[in-house]
């Protein structure tokens, strides 16, 4: 799920249609795409790539600096490299820069409450989305600051605020992937808040919309948090439907944390259809539980394990992990003078 918000953050502005997996160093300059790219599908590459051209994009005074410093601070941001997201953080508040930043602004103040979101830093970065939002030039910009601090009120244990949020953006003007990235986040939201059932039609539209805009790899993504919403539901015929039709792209699309809580799903599923908790279900769930908690599915895991009596499993106070390393504050000053 924190990979699934990942990719909301970065794709709910632009998309790139660049496939290519490389980034030659006389192409770095001048293809911003790549790089986009680059840093959505592969943030480790996209580190070592930005270690190798660093001093280049030194060099380089253009708007097209801003946009691949931008990319670059979210993949910096996904791999929690913090030292490299503070570097890039003063690269983009540059001097050099300025007379190219305003149409950028909201861009860079975007991904820099980004940053901080995946840090865990979530005070920050709901005061950086806010000062985002004010930078917000066009709808699609408003409701990508609406949606972001969406997300980090619904992390910081403020579902209700993170509704009424969600609440106000308007729907129609979304079409395709921006339209199901707002279900996702809907979903996830109506989970926190008890609305099982409104999180299981959530997921099953933004589903329908990655694939009929051929985002095969979010609809597999999307297809976990169904399948948690349809136990939680109690739901067992409508789990093994959507299961079936995940198992040719599980493999291929889902990180990790993802397969653990696929694996413990199916598990799950078998004790919901008998409304017993098997031994190797509490057995699995007692060895894996810091990873589906890391996962970002410790709301749905703990209403699963509730529905049956067995919440018992899990911790039974909401996880909030101490930060081994903190971001500066404010790294958004030059834009945000009220931070």
């Amino acid at each position: 799920m924190k990979y699934l918000n990942y990719l909301l953050a970065m794709l709910l502005i632009t998309h790139s249609d660049v496939f290519a997996t490389e980034i030659s160093a006389s192409k770095f300059e001048v293809d911003p795409k790549e790089v986009k790219h680059l840093a959505l599908n592969y943030p480790t590459q996209a580190v070592e790539y930005y270690k190798k051209n660093s001093a280049k994009l030194l060099q380089l005074n253009s708007a097209e600096a801003l946009s691949i410093y931008s990319s670059l601070l979210a993949a910096a941001s996904k791999v929690q490299d913090i030292e490299l997201i503070e570097e890039l953080a003063q690269h983009l508040s540059d001097e050099r820069l300025v007379p190219y930043s305003q149409p950028y602004t909201f861009t860079v103040v975007n991904v820099i409450g980004v940053a901080y979101r995946l840090i865990g830093q979530l005070d920050d970065a709901i005061k950086t989305y806010k000062c985002a939002l004010k930078h917000s030039q066009n709808n699609v910009e408003k409701m990508t600051a609406k949606v972001n601090l969406a997300i980090a009120y619904r992390m910081d244990n403020q579902p209700a605020i993170s509704f009424q949020i969600l609440q106000s953006v308007d729907e129609a003007i979304l079409n395709g992937r921006r339209k199901a990235g707002l279900l996702v986040v809907k979903g996830n939201t109506a989970i926190v808040l008890g609305d099982s059932k409104s999180a299981v039609e959530y997921f099953i539209a933004a589903r329908q919309y990655y694939l009929m805009d051929n985002h095969h790899r979010n609809a597999t993504r999307v297809t976990v948090n169904l399948l948690g919403a349809a136990l939680i539901e109690r739901k067992v015929a409508l789990y093994e439907n959507y299961r079936e039709k995940l198992r040719a792209t599980s493999d291929t699309y889902l990180p990790e944390s993802d397969k653990h809580y696929l694996k413990w799903l199916d598990l799950m599923s078998q004790s919901v259809k008998s409304n017993v908790i098997s031994e190797q279900v509490a057995n699995y769930t007692n060895r894996h539980v810091d990873l589906l908690l890391k996962g970002g599915y410790e709301n749905p895991v703990r209403m699963i394990l509730k529905s049956l009596n067995a919440e018992f499993l899990i911790p039974q106070e909401p996880t909030k992990r101490p930060l081994n390393k903190k971001l500066r504050a404010n790294l958004a000053k030059r834009w945000c003078q009220d931070l």
